[in-house]
């Protein structure tokens, strides 16, 4: 009997002290579970969203892009472990126009300076027909610049697309480990990103072209070919002469220049 006691009032301290014991288990677990939500939370040059390669994007946070001022394109910068994610808009339709028909050139720089070595050139240009489904890496090997398809599994992608308001969006997923082959060597690194729009080509030798009553205006139009589905391009611009483009709603002025975008990302994983 005195033995049976004894074993039930171990029992009774064991209950006594793991029921002292349980608020201060709840508490440990609370606190630990707020430090890891506010760890998460405030890492702002590490994603905490989950993007999309669809040619839309609505699941960036508004308060992610920038805005150029000359251009009014917005662009946005995000990466996580494994890639380095982009995004622009493009409202204006004449710079529309301008990447569509000329291309547009993305430069990334490891260095944080503005050095056009290694970047992608996007849609890839080819005797007057522009492709949205190609695109022309350069600098990210020893290897020559190459064109490829914009869905090849393995390395960059892009996707392109316009939205109901007739904004275009393209987006662009780039791995890591073609920018730098040593991961680590990214982290915590700050890197140039720059965007290039090539003059318009035709509107510049339209503006250079000598004046002549007698000649025959000669026309010249380029082609778009693989624009994705469920895309909505704009209106189709009317075709280009060499005479005067003062009519044209879609002629750019001959500025002699390039426009540009250059801009800094801290990647940090």
């Amino acid at each position: 009997m005195i033995i049976r006691f004894r074993i039930l009032g171990y029992q009774n301290l064991i209950t006594m002290r793991i029921f002292f014991l349980l608020p201060a288990i709840s508490m440990l677990a609370n606190s630990n579970y707020s430090y890891i939500k506010f760890s998460s939370t405030f890492q702002t040059d590490t994603t905490i969203i989950t993007h999309l390669l669809d040619g839309n994007t609505t699941e960036w946070p508004t308060e992610k892009f920038a805005t150029d001022k000359a251009t009014k394109m917005e662009y946005a910068i995000d990466n996580d472990s494994r890639t380095l994610f982009l995004a622009i808009n493009i409202s204006d339709r004449s710079i529309q126009k301008m990447i569509l028909q000329e291309g547009m050139n993305l430069y990334i720089d490891t260095k944080g300076k503005k050095k056009e070595n290694k970047g992608i050139a996007f849609p890839v240009t080819m005797e007057n027909i522009s492709s949205t489904e190609n695109m022309k890496l350069f600098g990210f090997s020893n290897a020559e610049p190459f064109i490829q398809n914009i869905k090849t599994e393995g390395t960059a992608n892009i996707a392109i697309g316009w939205d109901s308001s007739s904004i275009l969006h393209i987006e662009y997923n780039i791995p890591l480990k073609i920018i730098e082959g040593d991961l680590s060597q990214l982290n915590n690194k700050k890197i140039s990103i720059g965007w290039k729009i090539e003059e318009n080509k035709i509107t510049s030798s339209n503006a250079t072209q000598p004046s002549n009553n007698t000649a025959q205006p000669t026309s010249t139009t380029s082609r778009l070919v693989g624009v994705p589905a469920g895309s909505r391009p704009p209106p189709t611009p009317p075709v280009r002469s060499s005479g005067s483009t003062q009519n044209d709603p879609f002629a750019q002025p001959n500025t002699g220049k390039t426009q540009s975008i250059w801009t800094t990302h801290i990647i940090v994983f």
